[in-house]
């Protein structure tokens, strides 16, 4: 007997909640085996379950693919699933997304990340730009460089090492086991399970044999090594190891590796240092952020702002804290979404996860020029849109901000309504400004719109990004009308079969100007709010 998509999902539901029959669990397994599109279903379904019971997580590692949890104590039989799975969904995972969506969702699609290590705490730590990314606590990193130009991080390795590294530095991550030294000073702590693990500096190889160490690397390439406890084994260019004990030292030099005194190579970061200063430097960032929230209140510029304080599990009313302009008039109210920690311990935010949560606006008045802005973390991406602020319906002159299934931010703008959307509509799509590897991860996220100019910008992290693509973009942009709103949601939806853009994921800042403002005014309020 087959098994339709009704009783498909119940049985990956039933899985999922680990109260699966040995006969349902049979009929479950051979039909993933036969049925990609169950497949691919598990797999939405999977997602979903584990961020759902991820949200109340303060600081979660990120995973690459996420499957459902198996309880230490379960039979057998729910391995057997997960390695079924594991295997025969990796590769469906990691394909793109079918081309053929239409609609305002269609557009250039993303593979799963391929992370290899994880940021799991900073103490006053100033990141540069990499390939346009700022790295950041909690984020999954894929190798490549990093440029560490001030502060103390903590750097998680998938294989289980960790190190301590201190700024200025340039580390690069090879793989889940693997990094390179470039400059600056780190410590590396590898417990019995990383054995292996390795660090380059030059072309010396230091292969960990379950210890701690501390190597610091200079601006001419010369390196200095001092194991802690354990055993380090040093490979130079000839091939020929050399053991080094806890206690020792070695000087790293063209390629070779020579025994040093320990004396005068200085302190080398400890994680405790990190986790010790990420506490401060958070309650310094905070402070920050709040003296310049109380400033941007006072922009007449400012039409409405919220800067999601003090909420309770009560709180049905955001209120607007600009100080100019129709004040009580434009409070939001809080519906369904619950109270959440946003971007620092002391900071509330709110949550979006059911698809009746939102809060609902109704802001008058018409603009030549707009600016949106939002401290968002999003979770996941589980809808072909997922809304930021999305206006009831799509009158003239009415705009839609969200972001795509493929991460890219939409800001579309209607001078004619709901009449021939692909004809009149104008559209402007971004450059990604997420993947499944920043889940978890707070982001800013701003758009600039002027009929003046005709101009669109997106900004990330206070960057401006690419157009990537859109319709009608050649076309001026019509006086521009918010009214009824929802944040978070979208009330009145134009199609019912896209009806869904519920945000998984939490707001804890939200504003709104009667302006376009400048790329240095984005990245100013990003400087002054950055976690």
């Amino acid at each position: 007997m087959g098994i339709d998509s009704q009783e498909r999902r119940r049985l990956i539901q039933a899985y999922l909640d680990q109260r699966l029959g040995d006969e349902e669990f049979e009929r479950l397994q051979g039909h993933l085996e036969e049925n990609p599109e169950a497949r691919a279903e598990f797999v939405d379904l999977a997602r979903l379950d584990a961020a759902l019971r991820d949200a109340g997580a303060v600081a979660a590692v990120p995973e690459v693919v996420a499957f459902p949890s198996i309880a230490s104590k379960a039979p057998l039989r729910w391995l057997a699933v997960a390695a079924l799975i594991a295997g025969l969904l990796l590769p469906t995972w990691l394909l793109l997304r079918d081309e053929n969506r239409s609609g305002e969702g269609s557009g250039p699609t993303l593979a799963a990340t391929r992370g290899v290590a994880v940021i799991t705490a900073e103490a006053e730590a100033v990141w540069g730009a990499t390939d346009g990314r700022i790295p950041g606590a909690g984020v999954a990193l894929e190798p490549g460089v990093l440029v560490l130009e001030e502060g103390l991080a903590q750097i998680d390795f998938f294989g289980g090492a960790s190190i301590s590294l201190s700024g200025p530095a340039e580390i690069e991550v090879v793989d889940r086991n693997t990094a390179i030294l470039h400059r600056g000073r780190l410590k590396a702590d590898v417990p019995p399970a990383a054995r292996g693990f390795e660090v380059r500096a030059g072309d010396v190889v230091l292969e960990d044999l379950g210890t701690s160490f501390g190597l610091s690397v200079g601006d001419n390439k010369k390196a200095d090594l001092i194991v802690f406890d354990g055993e380090v084994r040093a490979t130079g260019t000839d091939g020929k190891p050399l053991l080094v004990h806890g206690g020792d030292a070695v000087r790293l030099e063209n390629g070779e590796a020579t025994r040093e005194s320990a004396d005068g190579l200085g302190a080398f970061p400890d994680i405790t240092d990190v986790i010790a200063g990420s506490g401060s430097r958070e309650e310094v960032r905070y402070a920050a952020w709040k003296e310049a929230s109380l400033d941007r209140r006072r922009d007449p510029r400012l039409v409405a702002y919220y800067d999601f304080e003090a909420l309770t599990a009560a709180t049905r009313r955001l209120r607007n804290q600009a100080l100019h302009g129709e004040g009580s008039e434009l409070d939001g109210g809080i519906v369904g979404a619950s109270v959440a920690q946003g971007r620092w311990g002391q900071k509330t935010a709110l949550d979006f996860r059911a698809e009746g949560d939102r809060v609902r606006f109704n802001i008058p008045g018409e603009f030549e020029e707009v600016t949106l802005y939002a401290w968002v973390r999003i979770d996941a991406l589980d809808r072909q849109l997922n809304s930021l602020f999305l206006t009831d319906y799509f009158d003239p002159g009415e705009i839609h901000w969200q972001v795509s299934r493929e991460g890219m931010m939409h800001f579309a703008a209607s001078p004619m309504g709901v009449v021939d959307i692909p004809k009149h509509n104008r559209r402007f799509f971004s450059e990604p400004v997420w993947d499944p590897g920043m889940s978890g991860r707070w982001i800013h996220l701003a758009t600039t719109a002027s009929r003046r100019t005709g101009e669109v910008v997106h900004y990330r992290n206070g960057l401006p990004l690419a157009i990537s693509g859109g319709t009608q973009m050649d076309k001026g942009l019509p006086v521009m009308r918010i009214g009824e709103a929802d944040l978070g949601n979208w009330t009145e939806p134009i199609w019912p079969e896209r009806s869904i853009r519920t945000l998984n994921g939490r707001i804890d800042e939200f504003a709104l100007y009667s302006v376009a403002l400048c790329a240095e005014d984005i990245m100013t309020i990003y400087e002054e709010g950055r976690p």
